[in-house]
């Protein structure tokens, strides 16, 4: 929707920096991690205690990058963090140290996390969309069984229920709302400011309209740019809430040279495809 350029980059070409993840991306990582490794210690009976060091084990092998000898990370690809400073992994360590001890009396019941789901949530005589998501989590609290999207961020910022991302999950556990895991790692302010959960609701026409008018549309659109293979750039799209695009550096060159740009920039990276 954004980009189709950006798309092609991505989805098709598999383009990634040759330099890694930004800072800001590393550290999020890094807490999705001892997140993921936390809940599903606990899932596996684990008592707190211990699933919380598991999920500090779990967050140094992040740290360090892909060894033989690692219990949890076993992807080979994974390099460790690179392109952050000693101080803000300390940061995002100490953050979740408080984060655990802000929740220590937590009710919620982790049911999966870092689990794949996929749904075929449309079809018509021309397509069929299959869609699938990894979620963070999934929790069963005393109003009900939520998907839960963790969030790490310098900022404050609002939740936006405009999202494809929350609305996709929201259909694939069926149901009407997902909750946003904010963890902030600003040092001035207090637990109870930086650890927030506000859950994102959804009415059944606002679901129904995404999944079967917005969402075929752009489907549709995606298979006209690679019929005619042409995938347009869209430049009110050059920057969001996080900066400038990572392909702006591309789009910014002449036509002749931008191929080398690529080469000098990017490398080829896995496909985009969820796996648990």
């Amino acid at each position: 929707m954004s980009c189709a350029r950006l798309t092609d980059f991505r989805f098709n070409l598999h383009l990634v920096s040759s330099g890694g993840k930004s800072s800001s991306l590393e550290m999020g990582s890094l807490v999705h991690t001892i997140l993921e490794w936390y809940h599903k210690s606990l899932i596996a009976g684990k008592s707190r205690t211990d699933a919380i060091d598991i999920g500090f084990a779990a967050g140094i092998e992040y740290q360090n990058g892909y060894l033989p000898t690692n219990k949890y990370l076993t992807d080979e690809s994974e390099v460790g963090i690179v392109n952050t400073s000693d101080e803000d992994v300390l940061l995002a360590k100490n953050t979740m140290h408080e984060y655990f001890d802000y929740y220590k009396h937590d009710q919620w019941i982790p049911l999966f996390a870092e689990h794949v789901e996929q749904l075929v949530i449309y079809e018509d005589d021309e397509i069929r969309i299959l869609w699938k998501a990894k979620l963070d989590l999934a929790v069963d609290t005393n109003n009900g069984i939520y998907p839960v999207d963790h969030k790490t961020m310098k900022q404050r910022r609002d939740s936006l229920s405009l999202n494809n991302q929350f609305m996709g999950q929201v259909i694939l556990m069926k149901s009407r709302g997902i909750i946003i895991n904010k963890i902030g790692f600003q040092k001035s302010l207090k637990a109870s400011e930086k650890f927030i959960r506000p859950i994102i609701s959804y009415s059944a026409d606002r679901l129904l309209e995404w999944s079967q008018i917005i969402l075929p549309f752009w489907a549709k659109q995606l298979l006209a740019y690679d019929e005619i293979g042409f995938f347009p750039p869209n430049f009110t799209h050059c920057e969001n809430k996080y900066g400038f695009c990572q392909f702006k550096v591309v789009c910014e060159a002449d036509t002749g040279i931008r191929e080398e740009t690529i080469r000098l920039n990017f490398i080829k990276g896995k496909p985009w495809e969820p796996h648990d």
